[in-house]
């Protein structure tokens, strides 16, 4: 389907990047796709940050080997209100079909040299929109009112050159008369019916390199991709270095307050110690007071006026009298003292 306005074309400057898949190709080769894309020799991965987003990232992958590699990038949009869930996709709800789709067919002004069948487009062309035998399908002639007309779309610059998406045809699925009709990869670079829109060198880039049975998946990154092993494994590894950083940094916390309690522990019994210690000196005995005798007068004291100083008589004391001993000349009568040395022999 073409572009959501109606005789002009739409255009729109490109949204900032939204979080997407980073290797769409290495998921691919990976086995974390959720669609099958049965060997194909390019894989074009149009997705989306969530529902409701039209901002698409759009990868080309080509086969090398036993996997797949990135051959170009681009940005572009989905139908203005995004991806549709999968199988849930109706004609008129302005919704991108979810999966993974063939590519078989091609239109536009002149073939770019593309492997794909390709239509030239002339003033009859036609895409089938009215319901019967030419439902989602190209042919010429004078159509119905919900056949597309080509011829204006390529004046409009929207269908210059077109990839078929086959949604709702074969030969991916049987036809749905109101399942959606006109799903391209084109060229507009802006909100579409339900087609996917970029810039025209990117479509030409994509047709010039296509055969049939090239793919397009599409939808919202997390319909497309399953869960990364390896993304998985970094998430479980981070979660592993952040409970190892938790432990360690709890053990110092341990660490630091056995240290504290066991330095306060010191601290208290080191108290108790010196004040036990205290209590065995011992204590010096009381010295009572001196008794004090009457004041005595100082002898500075001023006296009243007329007052007479008091008269302090001086007590009377004796001299002791000491016998002088009487000492008579001459030995004494009494023999002398024996010494004990006088009995020892010579």
């Amino acid at each position: 389907m073409a572009a959501v306005a109606t005789g002009s074309l739409l255009l729109a400057a490109p949204a900032a990047a939204a979080p997407q898949e980073s290797d769409p190709c290495a998921r691919l080769s990976a086995g974390e796709v959720r669609y099958d894309v049965a060997g194909a020799q390019r894989v074009t991965f149009t997705t989306a940050e969530k529902y409701g987003a039209t901002k698409t990232r759009i990868t080309g992958c080509v086969r090398r080997g036993d996997g797949y590699e990135l051959e170009w990038e681009s940005w572009g949009f989905s139908g203005r209100n995004g991806f549709a869930p999968p199988g849930s996709m109706w004609e008129n709800t302005l919704y991108s079909p979810t999966g993974s789709f063939t590519l078989t067919e091609a239109l536009g002004r002149s073939d770019p040299g593309t492997g794909l069948t390709y239509h030239t487009v002339t003033r009859g062309s036609r895409w089938g929109g009215e319901h019967g035998p030419t439902y989602n399908q190209y042919f010429e002639g004078k159509g119905g009112p919900a056949d597309e007309d080509l011829w204006r779309y390529m004046g409009q610059g929207l269908y210059e050159q077109a990839a078929v998406i086959n949604w709702n045809r074969p030969p991916d699925m049987p036809t749905r008369q109101g399942a959606s009709f006109a799903i391209f990869f084109h060229a507009g670079y802006a909100p579409t019916w339900g087609c996917i829109s970029t810039d025209l060198s990117t479509v030409v880039r994509l047709l010039k390199t296509a055969v049939p049975g090239d793919r397009m998946v599409m939808g919202t990154v997390d319909d497309v991709f399953t869960a990364s092993t390896a993304a998985s494994d970094a998430a479980a590894s981070a979660a592993a270095r952040a409970e190892e950083k938790a432990e360690a940094a709890q053990e110092r916390t341990d660490a630091l307050t056995t240290g504290a309690m066991t330095l306060a522990a010191l601290a208290v019994g080191a108290f108790l110690v010196r004040l036990a210690f205290r209590g065995m000196e011992p204590k010096a005995p009381a010295v009572p007071p001196a008794p004090q005798g009457p004041p005595v007068p100082s002898g500075t004291e001023a006296l009243p006026a007329g007052a007479e100083e008091p008269h302090i008589e001086q007590p009377h004391i004796e001299e002791p009298h000491i016998e002088e001993p009487h000492m008579e000349e001459g030995p004494p009568d009494h023999p002398q003292a024996h010494h004990p040395s006088d009995n020892l022999s010579r």
